[in-house]
């Protein structure tokens, strides 16, 4: 099924393998690693997930943000949906999808724009401090909204290294993106 989708902003940012141009996991350590980190923080998790300190729409756009620039075409399905849910308009479900925060409340930009330079930087420290999260929304908003980061983060990276299988098994007919397969049959990217 073909990703509805864009992803317009991000088509050349990316790890390429094999013509594949998202990210994935290239072992089993940093997906452990990942999930090692979110385990500790379990109860931040569940409280994410029971809407204790930001929103569902506020926890869906965060998501949809990280997954606009992790690709995943997934959680893009997914998460629109899910946002939908949570009284999120078509529009601006399709804008955050393509990083247009035009729609987004005022109050939300500075955990967006923090949750776009998270995943542009594949969760390396920013330059600028988490206590400005804290400072903008409190410590366990801002706790909420870093676990909401990291856990699209592990499922946009789950959702793409299934891609990548997938493509390396179909020979690239499967799991790609549109703008890879492009790629791979302009000659862009060796197989």
């Amino acid at each position: 099924m073909r990703c509805p989708f864009s992803f317009s902003r991000y088509e050349g940012f990316s790890i390429v393998r094999n013509g594949f141009q998202r990210r994935i996991y290239s072992g089993i350590q940093p997906l452990l690693g990942d999930l090692a980190h979110i385990a500790r923080r379990w109860r931040i998790a569940i409280a994410l997930a029971r809407s204790r300190e930001i929103s569902a729409a506020f926890r869906e756009r965060l998501m949809m943000v990280v997954t606009a620039v992790n690709r995943c075409r997934h959680c893009a399905h997914g998460h629109a949906y899910l946002a939908s849910l949570a009284g999120i308009p078509k529009a601006e479900i399709e804008a955050l999808l393509a990083l247009d925060l035009g729609h987004a409340p005022a109050e939300e930009i500075p955990a967006l724009l923090h949750a776009i330079r998270w995943a542009e930087n594949d969760g390396a420290p920013l330059q600028e401090p988490e206590t400005a999260l804290h400072a903008n929304y409190g410590a366990a908003a801002a706790g909420q909204i870093e676990m909401a980061i990291h856990l699209i983060h592990v499922g946009n990276r789950l959702g793409n290294s299934f891609d990548y299988l997938l493509g390396r098994v179909s020979g690239g007919r499967l799991g790609w993106l549109e703008s890879e397969r492009r790629a791979t049959r302009a000659g862009e990217i060796k197989t």
